[in-house]
C-alpha cells in the first residue's frame, strides 16, 4: 500500500508554559495511510529538545530547521509532500509554499474561529474567563488563522480546568478531527466554510511584564484568570512576607482565609491555594504559613 507522504511543520507546543505532548504527529505516525516525510521546525535555542524532535528521532524522520519563510520552499520541493499539516509552527508560511504541496496545509488551531486568531488562544480563552472554547481544523492561507474552516468543535472550560488540561484535550480533539478530515482534503472534495473576517478577534504576546500580580488596580476574577493563563509563562508573581513568590493555584471568596490573600478592587479576595516561593519548593498555603510566618 503507498502511504500519503506528509510534511509536519511545528512542535505542536500550543501553548507558552505548558508540557509539550505530540498528539497530533502520533495519530499521523499511528495511521496505516500516512507517511510523515519531514518534520520542518523554526530554529531555536533550547536547552532541550522538544518532544517532537525525539519522536521524530526515534522513527528516523527527517528534521529541517528554518530561519525564514522563503527557506520552506527548497525543502518542500526535497520532499514531495501531497499535504501538510500545521500545529504551532510560530512563523508564517510564505503562499508560494502553500500552493507548492499539491494538497496544500492544514493547521490544527485551539480556537473557534474566527475568535482568537493569533499565538496565544489558550491563554486568551482563559484571560477572558471564557466557558468555553474549542479547536479548528483550518486550510493555511497566506493572512494569519484565515484560511476556510474543514472541522470545529467545542469544549468547555470550568473551575478544574488548568491551562495544561485545555491544551492536553484540544490536542487530542486536533488530532481526532484531522484525521475525520484528511480523506476528503486529499480526495478534494471536503466540506469547506470561509471565516467572517468581520467577527476576527486576535490575541496578543505573553510577556514577563505581566507576570506581577495588581490587587490595587484589578477585580479578584481578574487577577484568577491571569493565574490560570499565565501558569508556566509569564507566571503570577507577588510578594509575601518578603519573599517573591509564584502564584500557582487559587480562588475567589468574599472573605480571606489567611494573612496571604489579597483584596482586590471589588472587595473580594484572591485566596492563594498553592504557591512557588523563591529557591524552594511549591507547596499550600497552610505550609508555606507554618515555615515563614513571624
Amino acid at each position: 500500500m503507498t502511504k500519503t507522504k506528509i510534511i509536519f511543520f511545528g512542535n505542536e507546543q500550543l501553548a507558552q508554559g505548558i508540557k509539550a505532548k505530540t498528539p497530533i504527529f502520533d495519530a499521523l505516525l499511528a495511521n496505516e495511510h500516512y507517511e510523515i516525510c519531514a518534520l520542518v521546525l523554526p530554529k531555536a535555542h533550547v536547552r532541550k529538545p522538544f518532544p517532537i524532535t525525539i519522536q521524530a528521532q526515534k522513527h528516523h524522520i527527517e528534521i529541517r530547521q528554518v530561519q525564514k519563510g522563503a527557506e520552506l520552499l527548497p525543502i518542500i520541493e526535497e520532499f514531495k509532500p501531497e499535504i501538510g499539516v500545521l500545529a504551532a509552527f510560530g512563523k508564517l508560511i510564505p503562499e508560494a509554499a502553500i500552493n507548492a504541496i499539491p494538497c496544500g496545509i492544514l493547521n490544527i488551531h485551539p480556537s473557534l474561529l474566527p475568535k482568537y486568531r493569533g499565538t496565544t488562544p489558550i491563554e486568551t480563552a482563559l484571560l477572558n474567563g471564557d466557558d468555553e472554547t474549542g479547536v479548528s481544523i483550518m486550510r493555511l492561507a497566506k493572512e494569519m488563522d484565515a484560511g476556510n474552516i474543514l472541522a470545529q468543535e467545542k469544549v468547555q472550560i470550568t473551575a478544574e480546568t488548568t491551562k495544561q488540561s485545555l491544551y492536553e484535550e484540544l490536542s487530542a480533539l486536533g488530532a481526532k478531527l484531522l484525521l475525520n478530515v484528511m480523506p476528503g482534503t486529499l480526495a478534494k472534495n471536503a466540506p469547506e466554510t470561509a471565516q467572517n473576517d468581520a467577527e476576527a478577534t486576535f490575541t496578543q504576546k505573553l510577556s514577563k511584564d505581566l507576570a506581577l500580580l495588581k490587587p490595587s488596580e484589578k477585580a479578584a476574577k481578574t487577577l484568577y484568570n491571569e493565574v490560570r493563563a499565565y501558569a508556566g509563562f509569564p507566571k503570577s508573581k507577588t510578594v509575601l512576607f518578603d519573599i517573591p513568590c509564584t502564584i500557582t493555584q487559587a480562588h475567589v471568596a468574599d472573605q480571606a482565609s489567611t494573612e496571604l490573600d489579597l483584596l482586590c478592587t471589588d472587595g473580594k479576595y484572591l485566596i492563594i491555594d498553592r504557591l512557588l516561593p523563591e529557591n524552594s519548593k511549591e507547596m499550600d498555603a497552610k505550609s508555606f504559613l507554618n515555615g515563614h510566618k513571624k
